[in-house]
C-alpha cells in the first residue's frame, strides 16, 4: 500500500487509467517506458464507461457503420461486446509493449467512471497516468474536473499524457523551492540520465535573493550527476507565461509540483489547453 506520508518514497507501482476514448499506443509506450526507467510495475485499469452503456440502453440510440453508411439501433449487448473487444485489444497492446521493455505488468477491467474507479485503487498506487486527446473547451473542462477528482482522491504524483506524448527529452522542471518541486527535479535528473540528456530548470521567482537560493538548491539537487542544466527564470506565474516557457524550452516532458503556486487559479485548466507534451505533477 502507498505510504501517503512519505513523499520521497520510490515509485514502485504505476497505474495507467484507460477508457475507450483515450487509450493509444503512445500512452502505453510512455507509461511503460517510465516504469522501465524507475524499475516499477505497471498496472493498467481499463474502465468501461457506464455512460456509454446507459446511452446504449436508450430507445433512440443509433449507430452508423462507416463501412456501409447504414444506421441501426444501438443495443446494450452490442455496446458490451464492443467494450470487451476494446479491452482485449488494450491488454494485448500492453502485453506487447511491456514484454519488449521487460516491465512487470497487470491489467484490470472495471465498470463506472474513470475518476471514481481510479480513486478506488489509488491507495495501492505510487503514480497515476491519465491520457487525454485535447479538443473543445467543454471537453477540456471535463478533463480538468476529472483530474481534480483524481488528485483529491490520491496523494501521489499524476502523469498527464496528451495524445501522442511520451516520456522524452528535453526535460523541463518548474522549481519553486518546495519539497514536491525538489522531487520533480530529482525525477527529471533520473529520467535525463537514462536518456543521456540535460535538464532545463525554470526558476519560479523574480526576486534576486530568492533566485539565488533556488539556483543553489537546484545545483545541490543535481550534484553528483553529470547532467548539463539551464536555469531560465519563470518571471510570471500565469498559464500563458508557463506555456511560453515550456514551448521556448522545446519541452518533451514537463515536471512540476502539483500544488505549485504556479498552478493557482485556472492555470491548471489553461495548461491543459496549451499542453502538447507529457506533464508529471509531483507531490
Amino acid at each position: 500500500m502507498m505510504n501517503t506520508t512519505n513523499h520521497h518514497a520510490p515509485i514502485r507501482r504505476i497505474l495507467l487509467a484507460l477508457d475507450t476514448a483515450t487509450h493509444s499506443l503512445a500512452a502505453f509506450e510512455a507509461a511503460t517506458a517510465l516504469a522501465a526507467c524507475l524499475d516499477a510495475e505497471l498496472h493498467a485499469l481499463f474502465v468501461e464507461d457506464i455512460n456509454l452503456l446507459r446511452l446504449a440502453a436508450l430507445p433512440f440510440a443509433r449507430e452508423t457503420r462507416l463501412t456501409s453508411a447504414t444506421t441501426r439501433r444501438l443495443q446494450n449487448p452490442d455496446m458490451e461486446r464492443a467494450l470487451r473487444a476494446e479491452a482485449t485489444r488494450a491488454q494485448a497492446t500492453l502485453a506487447t509493449v511491456a514484454t519488449r521493455l521487460h516491465v512487470r505488468w497487470s491489467f484490470q477491467v472495471a465498470r463506472g467512471q474513470v475518476a471514481a474507479q481510479v480513486s478506488e485503487v489509488a491507495e495501492e498506487t505510487d503514480l497515476i497516468a491519465l491520457t487525454f486527446s485535447g479538443g473543445a473547451p467543454a471537453g477540456l473542462a471535463h478533463l480538468a474536473a476529472k483530474m481534480e477528482t483524481v488528485m483529491r482522491g490520491a496523494a501521489c504524483p499524476l502523469l498527464m499524457l496528451p495524445r501522442g506524448a511520451g516520456i522524452r527529452p528535453p526535460f523541463v522542471v518548474v522549481y519553486d523551492g518546495s519539497p514536491a518541486s525538489a522531487r520533480a527535479l530529482r525525477l527529471a535528473a533520473q529520467l535525463a540520465q537514462a536518456e543521456a540528456a540535460g535538464v532545463t530548470v525554470l526558476l519560479a521567482s523574480i526576486e534576486p535573493p530568492v533566485l539565488r537560493r533556488l539556483r543553489a538548491e537546484a545545483d545541490a539537487l543535481l550534484a553528483g550527476t553529470t547532467l548539463t542544466a539551464d536555469f531560465p527564470v519563470l518571471a510570471r506565474t500565469d498559464a500563458a507565461a508557463l506555456a511560453r516557457a515550456v514551448r521556448a524550452a522545446s519541452a518533451g516532458t514537463l515536471l512540476m509540483a502539483a500544488d505549485s503556486p504556479v498552478l493557482d487559479g485556472d492555470v491548471r485548466r489553461r495548461l491543459l489547453e496549451e499542453l502538447a507534451c507529457a506533464a508529471l505533477l509531483t507531490r
